[in-house]
Parts: structure tokens; C-alpha cells; sequence
């Protein structure tokens, strides 16, 4: 059985990978005792040298999932990782660049799955005074620099998992909810920013809303027929103009979400890939 190492957050919030690549495609685990060597387990970014050497020790295979550049921050602990994993898993085709020039190991692309329902498309904007959202975490936040964007006439609330609106799916979901556009500005210069997955465009998409961002990253050009992509000063001036058209972007886009990310094409995608690892030998 595929199993998702989940070790205890003790009260703190649990990550993503937790609630997306692990709680909504399979049967997690707290502990690793809890796992067997017929099992396959999935090490997310939390875990330890120590899991490592208790699956080695025991003889259970493994799979590390990777859903960040996190290597300039774990390249000792992911190294020793990769070394004994039976395979690699990843969020996006650059992520799979990165990770295949770092190890030699079978590396899979299992993208992101939506953890929301999808809601009616909405968009009704005052033109005189445009209620806009942006989500993201404290370290995406913290590189955007938002004197290019012209928010005068734009009522923008920001949540991150450090505020000023604090975090939560919830909040998330009902301020999207209130607001015409979802602002999602990124430093393309990052090091980090170019290996994100889609999940940020892809939440709002699936509430309806229409994304105005200036990525380029490659996951999220993967929608751009489905949001805007380039100046946002020009996409919010576009948006406002265009309503019917902003309306059958968001459509389309949630047609592409439902026939590509939603849990259930995703688990099967998961089932594969143990497949494939079954056969092997550790």
C-alpha cells in the first residue's frame, strides 16, 4: 500500500503538501511504525535524517516528494534522502529539470490536485473602486514589490500565513469570495519562483475568480489562456473593459481544472506510480 508520512504538526499549521499530496490522494501516517514492508511509503519535505534511517532499517521502500526548490535550504538532508528513495516524486516539469540534475533516480510529475469545490464565475466589478485579493505565503509576499502596480482605485486585501490577514482556508475562501480579481504578483527573478506548481492560480480559478499576475513561472503559463499573464496594470485595465471575455476565460479554465487537477485524476495518477515502484526492488 502507498502510504503518506504525515508526522504530527502538534498544533501548528499543517502545510499544504499535507492537505493537497497527501490528506486528499491517499492514506496517511503520523508514525512510521505504522508502515510495513509490502507499503511504499511518501516523505514530504517534513521529515528527518532519522525517518530515513528507520524505513532503511526496516527494510521499507520509499518515495521523497518534492514540491519546492528547497535545496539551498535542505540539500544535506534531501541528498541522503534521494540516495536510498526507490523514486522521486514532483509538482511540475522544471521542478523534474532541477531535481533530475541533482540525482539519478526515476523522477515522476504528479501535479498539485484543487482542494476546492468549484463556485459560479463572478464578475461584476464597480470600475470606480475594484475589490482585489492576493494569497500567498510571508516569504512569497516579502519579495513582491508593489510600487508598479497602480492600486489606487483598488480595495486589495492581502492574507499570508503572517498577515496581515492571517491564514486559513477559510479566510482564504471567503475573501476570494468578496472580491472581483485575484492579484498574484511574483519576483520572477527568485531563485525559488520558476519551480512553483500551479496551486495558487488554479484555487482561484476554481472559485470563479480571474487570476491578473505577472508570472512566468512555467506551471502557471500552462493556464495562461485561463488568466492574464504579463503587465497587471494592463490586465486589471483589460479585465474591467472586458467582462464577457473575463467570464469565458475563468469558464474555460475551470472546465481545464476539473479535467486535470481535481483529487480523483490525481490519486490514479499516485496509483501509478506505485505501480511502476511495486516492481522494483529496493
Amino acid at each position: 500500500m502507498l502510504k503518506f508520512y504525515t508526522p504530527d504538526r502538534k498544533g501548528k499549521i499543517e502545510p499544504y503538501s499535507y492537505r493537497s499530496r497527501a490528506r486528499l490522494v491517499g492514506k496517511c501516517i503520523d508514525n512510521l511504525g505504522q508502515a510495513f514492508n509490502n507499503d511504499i511509503v511518501v516523505l514530504g519535505r517534513i521529515h528527518t535524517e532519522k525517518d530515513v534511517e528507520s524505513l532503511r532499517n526496516n527494510n521499507i521502500r520509499y518515495i521523497h516528494d518534492i514540491c519546492d526548490n528547497k535545496w539551498p535550504m535542505l540539500e544535506k538532508l534531501w541528498s541522503n534522502t534521494n540516495e536510498h528513495a526507490i523514486a522521486i516524486t514532483t509538482t511540475c516539469f522544471k521542478l523534474k529539470e532541477l531535481i533530475e540534475s541533482k540525482t539519478n533516480k526515476p523522477v515522476f510529475v504528479i501535479p498539485d490536485p484543487t482542494e476546492r469545490d468549484e463556485e459560479p464565475v463572478k464578475f461584476e466589478p464597480n470600475p470606480v473602486r475594484l475589490n482585489a485579493v492576493y494569497y500567498g505565503s510571508a516569504g512569497n509576499l516579502n519579495q513582491i514589490d508593489w510600487s508598479n502596480i497602480d492600486l489606487k482605485n483598488i480595495n486589495l486585501q492581502i492574507i499570508s500565513n503572517e498577515g496581515p490577514i492571517k491564514w486559513s482556508f477559510k479566510i482564504q475562501g471567503e475573501i476570494v469570495r468578496q472580491s472581483d480579481i485575484v492579484l498574484l504578483p511574483v519576483n520572477n527573478d527568485h531563485e525559488m519562483t520558476m519551480y512553483k506548481g500551479h496551486n495558487r492560480p488554479v484555487d482561484a480559478l476554481r472559485q470563479g475568480r480571474l487570476v491578473i499576475t505577472n508570472a512566468k513561472i512555467p506551471s502557471w503559463l500552462l493556464l495562461q489562456r485561463f488568466i492574464w499573464c504579463g503587465d497587471i496594470n494592463e490586465g486589471i485595465k483589460w479585465a474591467i473593459n472586458n467582462p464577457k471575455e473575463v467570464k469565458q476565460k475563468v469558464k474555460e479554465g475551470q472546465s481545464f481544472v476539473k479535467n486535470n487537477f481535481t483529487p480523483e485524476i490525481t490519486t490514479k495518477k499516485w496509483e501509478k506510480v506505485y505501480n511502476v515502484c511495486d516492481t522494483w526492488d529496493s
